[in-house]
This record gives C-alpha cells, sequence and structure tokens, in this order.
C-alpha cells in the first residue's frame, strides 16, 4: 500500500520563509506618493527630552528659583557660604526667566526694581509697627514685610508718608506701594477698590466701656442685654473702619470721631462718652499698661463681631495676591490675639491710634 507524505508543513516552511524575505525588502522600498502625503498626520515619533531642554518644568516665579537647576547648582558647590547659594540662586532664577519668558507683570514690576515697597501708617501702633529708640522699626506688620522682601530677593523699603488708614489704601490704590501691611481692616467699602489678601490675624471687636454709664443704662438689665441695645456717644478712631462698624453694629449709638485712640480712651474714663470701641487687643492692652484703669472701665469683648486684618494690594495685582496668600498659608504659623501680646510685650506703650 502506497503513502504519500502530507504536504502541510512545506507550505507552512514556505509561508516563513516569504513572510522573512517581506521583511528584509520593505525598509528598502521607496515609500508610496500616499504614505509620504500623510506621514506627518499618521506617523509617530518618539523622542527624549533631557532636564536641559525643559527649564520651565520646575520655574518658580514667585521668590524661589528653579528647583531642579537650583538645588543642582547648590549641590555643585557644597562649600558655599550663604552669600553665594543666594547668587546662584538669582543666576539660575535669571536663566530661567530669559529661557521661560518674564514672571506675571506684577511681579516683574518688584524684580525691575530691585526692591519691594510696603505702605505702613506713620503713627507707631505697637506691636504691630514701631520706632525703636535707635530709630529701626518693628513689630508683627513689619516682620511680614520682610519675610515677603526676604522670599522674593529684593530689598524692602517702607512708606510711612499715611497719616490715616484709609491714606494706605489710597497709596496702595494709586500704586504708590507694592502692598499694604499696616493692621488694616477687611471693609466693603475698602474692597470696591484694592484686593485683600487673607487674613494673617484674626481679632473679636471689642468695647471699653465707663462702668458708672454702663450701671447708670442697664437700668437693672444684665450687662449683655445693656450692650446689646447700647446707646449714647461712643468713641472711635476718625476715619477709620470702626465708624462704619459703629453704625452697623449699634444703630442707636452717637458715633464721636476722635483723633487718636488714646484720645478716646481719656474721654471714656473722663465720662465724656459712654465707650470707645475698637479690636479687642488694643481693648486689651488699655488693662495690661494702665492696670488702675480698671476701677473705672470695663473691658467687653464681643463674640460675635469679628476685625479681620489683611495685606491690601492693588486691584490689578491677581498674581502677588495669589503668592502673598500662599506664604500666609506655609508659613506655618497662625496668630492670635494672646500670642501677639506675649510676643511683643516689651514694645508696649501709650495706646496709639488705628
Amino acid at each position: 500500500m502506497l503513502t504519500f507524505a502530507p504536504y502541510r508543513p512545506r507550505i507552512v516552511n514556505l509561508g516563513c520563509m516569504l513572510g522573512l524575505w517581506l521583511a528584509l525588502l520593505l525598509p528598502l522600498l521607496p515609500a508610496p506618493a500616499w504614505a509620504a502625503a500623510n506621514s506627518s498626520t499618521t506617523g509617530f515619533r518618539i523622542t527624549t527630552v533631557t532636564d536641559s531642554e525643559r527649564p520651565c518644568q520646575d520655574a518658580d516665579f514667585g521668590g524661589g528659583s528653579s528647583r531642579s537647576a537650583a538645588s543642582s547648582a547648590t549641590r555643585s558647590t557644597p562649600s558655599s557660604n550663604t552669600r553665594s547659594t543666594a547668587t546662584s540662586s538669582r543666576t539660575t532664577r535669571s536663566t530661567v526667566t530669559q529661557e521661560c519668558g518674564t514672571p506675571p507683570p506684577d511681579l516683574q514690576r518688584i524684580r525691575d526694581r530691585g526692591k519691594l515697597v510696603v505702605a505702613v501708617l506713620g503713627v507707631d501702633n505697637p506691636p504691630f509697627f514701631m520706632t525703636q529708640a535707635d530709630g529701626r522699626l518693628s513689630g508683627l506688620d513689619i516682620e511680614l514685610a520682610k519675610a515677603l522682601a526676604q522670599q522674593l530677593e529684593v530689598d524692602l523699603e517702607i512708606n510711612r508718608s499715611a497719616e490715616t488708614f484709609d491714606q494706605v489704601v489710597d497709596q496702595v490704590y494709586h500704586m504708590e506701594a507694592d502692598l499694604a501691611i499696616s493692621k488694616i481692616s477687611r471693609t466693603l467699602i475698602r474692597g470696591q477698590r484694592v484686593r485683600f489678601s487673607r487674613p494673617y490675624l484674626s481679632m473679636r471687636q471689642g468695647l471699653l466701656v465707663n462702668r458708672l454709664q454702663l450701671a447708670q443704662q442697664s437700668q437693672n438689665r444684665r450687662t449683655t442685654e445693656a450692650i446689646r441695645t447700647l446707646a449714647g456717644p461712643v468713641g472711635v478712631i476718625q476715619n477709620s473702619s470702626y465708624v462704619g462698624f459703629l453704625r452697623q453694629k449699634f444703630p442707636q449709638a452717637t458715633v464721636v470721631e476722635m483723633p487718636t485712640w488714646e484720645e478716646a480712651v481719656q474721654a471714656v474714663s473722663r465720662g465724656d462718652v459712654l465707650a470707645a470701641y475698637r479690636d479687642e487687643l488694643e481693648v486689651k492692652k488699655v488693662m495690661l499698661v494702665q492696670p488702675d484703669a480698671s476701677l473705672n472701665l470695663q473691658t467687653v469683648a464681643l463674640t460675635d463681631a469679628q476685625d479681620y486684618l489683611a495685606m491690601v494690594l492693588p486691584w490689578d495685582s491677581t498674581h502677588l495676591l495669589s503668592w502673598v496668600d500662599l506664604y500666609l498659608e506655609t508659613q506655618g504659623r497662625t496668630y492670635t490675639v494672646d500670642t501677639v501680646l506675649e510676643d511683643y510685650a516689651d514694645y508696649w506703650s501709650e495706646p496709639a491710634g488705628s
């Protein structure tokens, strides 16, 4: 009986050999016209981008230099001192700026000028800003201004030409300062002209009340009820945010504007006005500086009324505002009335205008 070997293995081998020859010959053939025309849309290209070709990846125009470049510059000079490290950071930032474009205009103004201009009220207001015996400025607001300038790696200039808080806001509105840090309260009226940062200190509003006049007005009512319906003359600093706060919180009271907080305190002590209205920090300071005042005066902190202190920026400084908010968020400390009074206890002096 005759048998025949199957042809399937030979067919399979023949197919494999043809496939191999096609794989070798196809790359050598010229590309057809239709393939060349569509190569830009249908083709794929894999490229490798080195760190040197992407300087903008980690650029931070808010005050630090590129993270990758700055760290490599620092590692390359392990024996460099602080000054040389700062110099290399500026050089790196300059290189990144040239290759990636300039920072936003509000930050570029400061960099081109080489200094940060901060508006501060001309009248000392411990513990926020005050002049020491040697002429140097100190206080919470001054320290915040120094920290911002240091982060931007520019000099700091303090503008103290303003005589009132509203004038401080006006200086920012007219671009006479990059920002203001001057114990400024956030209000809706001011917010129509300038921008406010997130608050760096939140305080309750407070009253310094003449004990005798309050007892007469209470008429056997509880003190809290008498305060809630406060009526009579109340002293506030003229052209301050507390003029509006008083009208809103105590509509039955009579607004008496005075040039300084010190004069308002004296008026309460004499009985010329029923109370003086300001933030709880200033009210507490009166009792700390003048312990005997508690015989005639009583302090009241309003739990339902807050005073938020914030930095003031020009209306068009959107990127600078975001950067300032980021600094306040990441600085690692939350200020309270008690901590501020404790930190600057050595600087307490006679109450000044606010």
